[in-house]
Order: C-alpha cells, then structure tokens, then sequence
C-alpha cells in the first residue's frame, strides 16, 4: 500500500490551509489514539511552512513523519492538545478527502485585501440615554473581576460618581483624587462629558473647565504624534513644512483614534492605546508611512481600515492563553514571535503584550528575512 508523504499531504491541504477528512489505517497508532477519522487543518510555524515549500520542489516525494494539527469537530481538550503536540503520523493516514474550493490562505499572495464584516448601523440614544445601561454594564465587569483598559476605568469611575455617588469606595475615591484633593483631569473631563451628552446646563466654572480639558487632551494627542514623528525623522512642525496634505491626515487619525479593547473578557484587558497606534501604523502600514524612514518595515496587506479588525480576530484567538500566561507570570511581557509567532488567514505575525495589557508591537512577519533565520538557524 502506498503511503502518503509530508510533501503529498501540504500540497493536497497543508498548503491553503484546507479541511482535510483523514481516515486512518485500522491498528495504526493515530487510529487507536483517534478512532477512524478526523477532521482536521494542518498547522505549520512560518519555518516549517518555507521549508515545505522548498521541498515540493524536489521529486519524487519522500519525506514522512509526525504533522501537526487543528481538530474541528470532536472538541476534546485531550485530543486537541496532542494533536497541536505531537501531531499525525503520515503513515497512519490511508485516505484524505477535502474541499474543492480554496479557503482563505494569502501566504504566498502578495495583494493588498480586506477582510469579511458585518456592520451594524447603530445610534446613540438622545440625550445620553445609553449611558445609564452602559455604567451597569461597566458595573457588572468590575464585580465579575473583568479587568477594565485604563480609560474605561476613568470612564467607570466618572459614571459611578454621576449615578451612584453614595457608593463609591474609599479606594475608589482615594484614584480618583488628584492634587489638592481635586479629581484627576481624565475623571473630571469624562464626568463633564456625560452632563454635557446628557443636555444639562452646566456652570461658568465647568463650562471653562470642559474647554480647558478638551484643549489639553488636543494638545496630548498632539505631543504623542510630534514624538512619533521625530522617531521617523521628522516632527509635526518639519512634516508641516514639507508635506502638509500628510500632517493634515495623520493629525486625522490621531483626533478620531480612541483606545480600544480587543479582548471581550479576562481579568487583563488586552488593548491598544494611541502610543501604541503609532508605534505599529508608523511603521507598518504604508498609508501612514512618510519620507521612507520606515520603508524596510514589511507593510501589512490588509486595507487600513481592516488592521484593528484582524488584530482583535488574533487576539480573540490567543486571550486564553494570554490570560493563562499572565496569571502564572505577573509582570512579565508575553511574546509571539519566530516560531511561535500567531498564524492568521495565510500570514505570520509578531506580537508583544505588556503585563497590563498594553499592546506594544503587532507586525506582519518578512517572509524573506524569516529565510534568512531558518537557514542560519536550523
């Protein structure tokens, strides 16, 4: 009986990342440690998927041995942490069945894509009515031990003291406070927002102060990108100068960006805040790079209004074990990168999350550089 080979199993499935139906050989041991069939998608680290490239090239075929991969039905923890461990031996396999039709796998692709959504049109109540449901929901997160992004933590406390000022704690209080026993501008400025979303009237003094913290937050934004920018080689004042049509557009986004959770649930909120925006949109998406200071950064090949979309798909994916790492490793960074690095829908990608949650680096990986390291690292 003729045996299937590594290469012959990647370029029937392993290669676009199709839904293969293996059907094993009876007595062998994936047979015995799985039954008679899986349904499966082989996973490959960015190195194995070069070096699999590289060998299909050569025949005939001859390669065997244990691959790795994704069950999608049976659902058992067991059989889903040996499969990602150990994997299948491809002598075990007697038939494989898959889809006709190419699911979506752009590893070897080059072009620019977007990625499936659904949008729903929804609008805010008049006059603040939303806020109330949304302070009880920011209520329920905080019982539950939901970890909040420091600027809905701002935002709960500013709502708690509106709604339900006679329940607040000591300790709450006690961070809300700034100097002179007076709240921190975050606070105050997100506690005048809701009078103001709300239609009600408010004093000279707060009136002022409303003006005053919207400038300084105006301001603050635009110190992070003259920081950004210099780091690029320019500053908001040179990039004024010489290519105004791109200052004008960054200072756009700056304005409209606003920090973003990606993960739904856990004790650590995984997010990413304006410094970090910068950090990975500067350098590796072309539409916000300028004088080619950045130009050996790989860009990303998603549009730029789909980025945010396909990091939160990502981290979606890895919270729980995000979540596992950073209960078993307090203060300590986790890191997806090089082999370990997070497969998404044909590309590699690093990632760097701070103990709070703070996401400091996302990139598509290079592939060529990546080839590079394969070969001087076997």
């Amino acid at each position: 009986m003729e045996k299937y080979t590594s290469e012959e199993i990647y370029e029937l499935v392993g290669k676009k990342d199709k839904t293969a139906h293996l059907t094993f050989i009876p007595g062998s041991e994936a047979y015995q440690n799985y039954g008679l069939s899986l349904s499966v998608v082989f996973v490959y680290n960015q190195y194995e998927r070069q070096e699999m490239d590289e060998a299909v090239k050569t025949k005939p075929f001859s390669r065997n041995g244990y691959l790795k991969a994704k069950d999608l039905l049976t659902f058992d923890k067991k059989v889903e942490q040996e499969l990602l461990k150990t994997g299948i031996c491809s002598d075990d396999i007697l038939d494989i069945s898959y889809f006709v039709a190419d699911p979506v796998n752009t590893y070897h692709s080059q072009d620019t894509r977007t990625i499936k959504k659904i949008e729903i049109d929804a609008k805010p109540k008049a006059n603040g009515g939303d806020l109330e449901w949304m302070y009880g929901f920011n209520a329920k997160m905080v019982r539950e031990g939901i970890g909040l992004t420091p600027k809905e933590r701002e935002s709960y406390l500013a709502q708690k003291y509106y709604f339900e000022p006679n329940e607040l704690t000591e300790e709450e209080l006690l961070e809300m406070k700034g100097v002179r026993d007076s709240f921190r501008p975050e606070i105050r400025f997100h506690f005048l927002q809701i009078k103001i979303v709300r239609s009600e009237e408010l004093t000279d003094e707060e009136n002022l102060d409303a003006a005053q913290l919207i400038q300084d937050r105006i301001n603050a934004k635009k110190n992070v990108l003259d920081q950004y920018l210099k780091e690029a080689g320019s500053s908001f004042v040179r990039l004024g100068r010489h290519d105004i049509n791109q200052l004008a557009k960054l200072m756009y986004k700056v304005e409209k960006f606003k920090e973003r959770r990606l993960n739904a649930m856990g004790k650590i909120p995984v997010y990413l805040d304006l410094e970090g925006y910068l950090h990975i949109y500067m350098r590796h998406v072309k539409e916000l790079k300028f004088n080619g200071h950045f130009q050996h950064k790989d860009d990303s090949q998603w549009e730029e209004s789909d980025v945010l979309l396909v990091m939160t798909e990502m981290i979606l994916s890895i919270d729980e074990e995000v979540q596992e790492f950073f209960e078993k490793n307090p203060g300590v960074e986790y890191s997806r990168y090089g082999r370990e690095s997070v497969y998404f829908e044909g590309d590699f990608y690093t990632i760097h999350i701070e103990p709070g949650g703070r996401i400091s680096t996302f990139y598509k990986n290079a592939k060529k550089m990546l080839v590079k390291q394969a070969q001087s690292n076997p």
